[in-house]
């Protein structure tokens, strides 16, 4: 596959409508990223840890099992924007620029359909959970809806950038 070809939002990035539709899918990517680190960290502390002081870190892996939820969520928008996540373009490839901008915009529909339905999901999951006052059972002892927003926030993201491509193919603005 040719940088050419990748995902729809790749072609799309510089020109996508601005404002509130895309700079919070940027924040979520950064977000992402600085969890990248934070996770990094944590395992490397957790190694020191166990193997050169002989005290294990009883909370590290459910925390690092925390953050990679939070930056695969936070991190979905951004690499929707740029056209990254996986695609089989083995139709859009053979067919003309009138059909592929009709595809792109089913695809942004069901991104879209996808996010709500996880959204929504999320939404009573912490409902549930912040009214229960559920607890995690490991050492952390977290609130469980706490870990659970990113995947709210997250689906919250994917809605706004799947949206501006929507907006973007169906103004015939993409480069089909």
């Amino acid at each position: 596959m040719s940088h050419d070809d990748k995902g729809e939002g790749a072609q799309d990035a510089p020109s996508l409508p601005k404002g509130f539709l895309t700079w919070p899918g940027r924040l979520g990517g950064i977000v992402a990223s600085a969890l990248v680190l934070a996770v990094l960290a944590l395992v490397v502390y957790a190694i020191l840890q166990r193997y050169f002081l002989d005290t294990p870190l009883k909370w590290g892996d459910e925390l690092s099992g925390y953050l990679l939820v939070a930056l695969v969520m936070l991190g979905a928008a951004e690499t929707l924007r740029h056209g990254e996540h996986i695609a089989i373009d083995l139709v859009t490839g053979k067919v003309g620029p009138t059909l592929k901008r009709l595809l792109a915009v089913i695809a942004n529909l069901a991104v879209i359909g996808f996010a709500v339905v996880l959204g929504l999901s999320a939404w009573e999951s912490i409902s549930f959970a912040y009214d229960f006052g559920s607890y995690s059972p490991g050492y952390l002892e977290v609130a469980t809806w706490i870990p659970q927003l990113p995947m709210l926030i997250g689906a919250g993201l994917l809605i706004l950038l799947a949206l501006a491509l929507l907006i973007r193919h169906i103004a015939g603005k993409d480069a089909a």
